[in-house]
This record gives C-alpha cells, sequence and structure tokens, in this order.
C-alpha cells in the first residue's frame, strides 16, 4: 500500500508497506541496537495483485496475502515465521525477482518506520514446517504438506514494536 506523508521538513514522501522477514535475533532492530540493511522483503507489487486475482479495492486483502508469503520466507531461510512490518520510503525499495510473490529488496530500514511485526504463538512448533520448506523459494515451500498445515492451523499474532521497545 501507498501511502503519502511529510518529513520532517514539509517535503512530500511516498511511503509503502514492506513485510521483512527477520531472525529472532534481529529483533533488536526495533529498539536500533542494529540495522537492517538490503534486506529480502515482500510488498503488494501489480504483478502479485495479478497473480492472485486481486482488484486495487482488495488491498487489505493484498497486504494480508503478502504477509503470509513473507511468513513462508522466513520459515525457509530462518525456521519460523518471523515477519517485521515497516512503512518505508519507496526510495528504500527496489524490485526482487518475484515479483509475483511481492518479492523486494529493502535498502534500509529505519527504525522509525518499523510499526509492528508477526509471529506464531510460544506453543506453536514450527519445526516440521521449516524442516519441510527449508531453503526452498516460496511457491516450493509453499507446497509443501507440513507449510500448509502451519498455515492453516496457525494464525500469526501481532506484536506491537512498541511493546518491544517498552521491554528493552
Amino acid at each position: 500500500m501507498l501511502s503519502i506523508g511529510c518529513d520532517g521538513y514539509g517535503d512530500r514522501v511516498d511511503r509503502q508497506l514492506v513485510f521483512v522477514p527477520v531472525h529472532r535475533s534481529e529483533l533488536d532492530a526495533i529498539v536500533g541496537a542494529s540495522t537492517l540493511r538490503d534486506r529480502p522483503a515482500h510488498t503488494v507489487t501489480p504483478e502479485l495483485l495479478e497473480e492472485l486475482g486481486f482488484e486495487d479495492n482488495q488491498m487489505e486483502d493484498a497486504e494480508h496475502a503478502t504477509l503470509v508469503l513473507a511468513s513462508v520466507a522466513a520459515l525457509a531461510t530462518h525456521g519460523e515465521r518471523l515477519v517485521l512490518v515497516a512503512e518505508v520510503d519507496t526510495s528504500l525499495i527496489s524490485p526482487g525477482e518475484d515479483l509475483a510473490n511481492g518479492a523486494c529488496v529493502v535498502g534500509r530500514v529505519p527504525q522509525s518506520a518499523m510499526t509492528c511485526w508477526f509471529s506464531d504463538a510460544d506453543d506453536v512448533d514450527p519445526a516440521p514446517a521449516a524442516a519441510a520448506a527449508k531453503g526452498l523459494e516460496i511457491d516450493l515451500a509453499w507446497e509443501m504438506d507440513e507449510v500448509q498445515e502451519l498455515l492453516h492451523g496457525h494464525d500469526l499474532l501481532w506484536n506491537d514494536v512498541e511493546e518491544y521497545r517498552r521491554a528493552d
């Protein structure tokens, strides 16, 4: 989703929602302890809208689908579904290789742009799905029975970055 705002100097800034698969150790970026740079991520692209059959008026559904795709990428890469959400300046986003799955690269994920993150509940064991998906591209991981079981059996939980910052 593209939004328009102003920077601290009153200049117009175009922002876009990105879903960044992260490793648990990288959550400290929320408090500025580390910096996320040149990160593979996912965003709503025209190709994703076409691939999944969404209309322009279905952006909320498209964003949810993009979150789920990013969670599968996180599972295949990091072994758990952990996705950081940020609304970044569009100048920081470049196209990824798999536009139909919303792939992009975010040059830098500013701490101030981070809004929330999604994860599995503590009692959910992603290990079987992670083992099946390890190292696979999204489309191949998506087809794994263990991944489908996790996706259909457990919704991701929303977490506010302010809660993380207060707990730090």
